[in-house]
């Protein structure tokens, strides 16, 4: 069984949306300027909500261009708006709004957005190249947390931070539980769940459960595989992709999104600025998302697009090859 570093314990799966929802509820009792702008969705803790601060929430509908031009105007007038939706919805339908109304001036909005594969919510839902296109817009910060205790702290964060910030839903499967409850989240800060020997997985959101999972397959067969939770995107924490690439001389990206334009492409620029490391992606090459089956003994898409604990650990042999190529 592997050995985990400080702030580690693993433990059983459990929602993100729990911790997100906690941290919404606590944000708005703290902060009597925070707002929820509905978009015919729910809301974290929409029953409590509902029943102690209806004053405080506006239902937009199906409009989320209006609703982004809505929260624009409240963040102008010092309001903290906080929107939830799909991504593909409240970002993609919006993205023209968002980037005029709200992160030319750096307005303080807060966005929750779902994205992610797994489930059979189908290709106009299960998007994944959302958070790509996010990537290179100006003033806006992308949080991806990897279980229900960072999904809290994340977001306590988000609502702390003045300016554009999304943190990142992903539907399904739940993961583990990761991180002890003292754990420390920094925006822009990565954290290392195991330092490592042969090869470093930089892995975010979900996909950190799926590289714990595939550090224990990898153990059984010798190699001394570390973890690294990327779980902001941008600010992109350099400096720790910097220090496992040379601790290992090895790396491999996992991210529940498209590999292009993400975690991958950007740990990659990286590197190649910085220190030219071997270096596989695991994501999800060039399609739409769509729909699939999730049982207790198999998930449909997780196999079709190749993003288990298997397919991660089989990445990790291949970049190992190209280390071994490279280091002659």
């Amino acid at each position: 069984m592997a050995t985990w570093n400080k702030y580690v314990s693993i433990g059983a799966p459990a929602m993100t949306g729990k911790g997100i929802g906690k941290a919404i509820k606590q944000a708005f009792i703290d902060n009597p300027k925070a707002i929820a702008i509905l978009e015919d969705m729910q809301f974290p803790e929409i029953e409590w909500f509902t029943d102690n601060m209806f004053d405080r929430m506006i239902e937009c509908g199906i409009a989320e261009q209006n609703a982004t031009g809505v929260a624009a105007g409240l963040a102008a007038e010092g309001f903290v708006p906080v929107t939830y939706n799909f991504l593909f919805a409240s970002m993609g339908r919006a993205y023209n709004q968002i980037r005029q109304s709200i992160l030319v001036d750096r307005f303080n909005v807060k966005f929750l957005a779902r994205e992610g594969i797994w489930g059979e919510v189908g290709v106009s839902h299960a998007t994944i190249e959302g958070w790509g296109s996010l990537r290179n817009l100006p003033n806006m910060v992308l949080i991806n947390p990897a279980d229900s205790v960072e999904a809290e702290k994340a977001t306590t964060a988000m609502m702390q931070y003045i300016g554009p910030c999304a943190v990142k839903m992903e539907m399904s499967p739940n993961p583990f539980t990761i991180f002890t409850d003292d754990y420390q989240f920094d925006i822009g800060k990565a954290y290392s769940l195991r330092d490592g020997k042969d090869a470093t997985i930089i892995a975010t959101g979900y996909m950190v459960t799926e590289a714990i999972k595939a550090v224990d397959i990898l153990e059984k067969e010798g190699l001394d595989v570390g973890v690294l939770n990327m779980s902001t995107l941008k600010p992109l924490d350099e400096e720790a992709i910097i220090a496992a690439a040379a601790r290992t001389g090895a790396i491999v990206t996992a991210e529940n999104s498209s590999d292009i334009n993400g975690l991958g492409d950007a740990v990659a620029c990286c590197l190649c600025e910085n220190l030219p490391t071997p270096l596989v992606k695991v994501g999800i090459e060039d399609e739409f998302g769509q729909s699939g089956l999730i049982t207790s003994e198999r998930d449909e898409l997780m196999d079709h697009f190749a993003l288990s604990a298997d397919d991660i650990a089989v990445s990790v042999r291949e970049v190992l090859k190209k280390k071994a190529k490279f280091a002659k």
